[in-house]
């Protein structure tokens, strides 16, 4: 409780005994080695004896007070009141005091007790910012609080602690401008004082945080000119260097950060948290071999270290080491498995390395783990409908739509829509798909990829014809050279009979993906061109379907037929006509 005033308990004890052994001429020593004072004999011999005694009598009055402390708190202040009666310049006795005050709610009296004292040491700048502190605090009043605070600027113009006082003073007042000259009358101190400066720019950043400012390079600027100074005077300060690091890594000062943090190793060189965040600055600007090297320290001194598993990965994924980076992303995860979006992470990356038994294995964990996130069961379907495991992935898609109806609406997004209908066309489940398509357009009408699956879907089933063609033709307007819908257009066409209007969008389909042919795109010219009795280039597109990788079954068939001469009739081919 009376640390602050340097007293310590086994002392006063000790010096009680003293006194009752040795007399009171032997006080104004034994005080001073207790901590009480200095011995002022040589400046006034002649009050040397009433001195000491005044000063033995307020010693033993602290040290009954500290003995009846806990039974009689009363007591033991009152013996502290005496005492500083007694020795009314005592600050260390009168802050106690007026902390016992303010404990009460008594804050005129706490400040009646260090005004006082402060009367006895007018350069006193804790004194008089206690005082203002007070009446900030617990009274609320700015125009007190500011006057002492300046009385305390102008005994230590040097200290920080009065400019961060008078900075909170008119912020609180609804000053600012005020706030920013007392930055301003700081900046302009000649000090070399580490703690002064690092104070200074602890004062520029909140000022940051409240303009939200704190990443504008204009802005920044005083801030990190005062930081720079702090690390510069106070290369042997961890608790400066430690300040300046976490504002430059906060910040994105990330060079700065790195030469601060490596100050501060040399003297805390176990301090791992400032580890990670020099790690993660040296990866930041490319230096990736300093940041493995500082990593790996990291992982010596601290095995359980998440960020450090995590940073590693990510150096190696740039790396193009996807193989690397699963294995410390795996172990990040064991260390720590409450984030979902490690296990998305880990199952892309399975993904990325031809893991997908792994990817599905890390999704079904992460779904029994976090039951109520959408997000898990959706991309277990989309990996599912990446092995074709359709009527698993259409499990897994109902199992999200349900979960985000319930819990996350917002996740029922035009691409969910999209996909889960996606995947039920896969499964034949028709009507489902066309619900999941119309509501993702619903969402979004121009949904150029929705317009043009339902529009094929329905045009494959020869159904709903009419709109399946207008939804094609929407998306084709968006996509104009987009070879798979100008085929989904080209077949909608001749689902309706209209071949010589199903041809040109085919034809033009076939000569855009004419370096990278598609089996579908031409059997379904073939299949035009034969209606229109162009056997022979019928036969020609259908060949060159039949070479690509995902040609129909039945296309062996239409080229049997074709070349036997028993595909479309010639009367046939003349209703075709316009």
């Amino acid at each position: 409780m009376f640390a602050r005033s340097r007293l310590r308990f086994a002392a006063t004890r000790a010096l009680l005994c003293a006194l009752i052994l040795t007399g009171a001429q032997d006080a104004p020593a034994l005080t001073a080695d207790a901590g009480w004072g200095g011995d002022t004999s040589a400046a006034y011999p002649a009050l040397l004896a009433d001195a000491a005694e005044r000063r033995a009598e307020a010693m033993a009055r602290v040290a009954a007070g500290m003995l009846a402390a806990d039974p009689d708190p009363d007591g033991a202040f009152r013996h502290y009141r005496r005492a500083l009666d007694l020795e009314p310049g005592n600050a260390a006795l009168a802050e106690e005091i007026a902390r016992i005050h303010l404990q009460r709610d008594e804050a005129p009296e706490a400040l009646a007790v260090l005004k006082d004292t402060l009367k006895h040491n007018p350069d006193s700048a804790p004194l008089a910012l206690r005082i203002a502190g007070i009446y900030v605090i617990s009274l609320r009043k700015f125009e007190p609080a500011e006057r002492f605070t300046r009385q305390a600027l102008r005994t230590a113009p040097d200290l920080i602690e009065p400019y961060q006082m008078l900075y909170s003073i008119c912020r609180a007042d609804g000053r600012p401008a005020d706030a920013e000259r007392i930055l301003a009358q700081a900046a302009r101190r000649d000090n070399q004082d580490p703690g002064f400066w690092a104070g200074l720019a602890d004062l520029n950043v909140r000022q940051l945080l409240m303009e939200g400012k704190l990443r504008d390079e204009s802005a920044s600027t005083p801030a990190v000119a005062h930081y720079r100074r702090a690390v510069r005077n106070g290369q042997h300060d961890p608790a400066v260097l430690l300040r300046a690091l976490n504002f430059f890594f906060a910040a994105g000062h990330l060079g700065d950060a790195v030469s601060a943090g490596r100050r501060l190793l040399v003297l805390q060189p176990s301090d791992t948290l400032s580890r990670e965040k020099v790690a993660l600055a040296l990866s930041s600007l490319g230096r990736d071999e300093e940041a493995l090297a500082e990593l790996d320290t990291v992982v010596a001194d601290n095995p359980a270290s998440l960020l450090a598993y995590r940073a590693h990965g990510e150096i190696l994924l740039r790396r193009d080491d996807p193989v690397g980076a699963l294995d410390k992303f795996e172990k990040a995860l064991l260390l720590h498995d409450e984030d979902p979006r490690l296990y998305l992470e880990i199952a892309d990356l399975c993904l990325k390395t031809e893991n997908t038994e792994r990817a599905a294995w890390w999704l079904a964990r992460a779904r029994e783990k976090f039951p109520n996130l959408p997000e898990l069961p959706f991309y277990e379907g989309q990996l599912l409908a990446h092995l074709k495991r359709w009527r698993e992935a259409l499990n897994a898609m109902d199992v999200s739509a349900d979960l985000a109806a319930r819990y996350q609406p917002s996740f029922l997004t035009p691409e969910f829509y999209f996909q889960h209908g996606v995947v039920a066309e896969r499964c034949a489940e028709h009507d489902a798909a066309a619900r999941h398509f119309l509501a993702c357009l619903d969402l979004d009408a121009g949904h150029a990829q929705a317009l043009n699956y339902l529009g094929y879907m329905w045009a494959e089933r020869g159904v709903n014809l009419a709109e399946a063609e207008e939804f094609i033709r929407r998306a084709v307007e968006q996509e104009p050279d987009n070879a798979a819908y100008l085929d989904s257009l080209g077949w909608a066409l001749y689902q309706q009979g209209r071949y010589h209007e199903a041809l040109a969008p085919l034809e033009r389909a076939s000569q855009l993906v004419s370096t990278q042919p598609d089996a579908v795109i031409e059997e379904h010219l073939g299949d035009v061109l034969e209606k229109l009795g162009r056997r022979n280039e019928a036969v020609k597109a259908w060949e060159r379907a039949a070479a690509l990788e995902g040609a129909s079954e039945g296309l062996a068939g239409k080229l049997q037929a074709a070349r036997a001469g028993t595909a479309a009739s010639s009367e046939e081919a003349k209703a075709a006509k316009p």
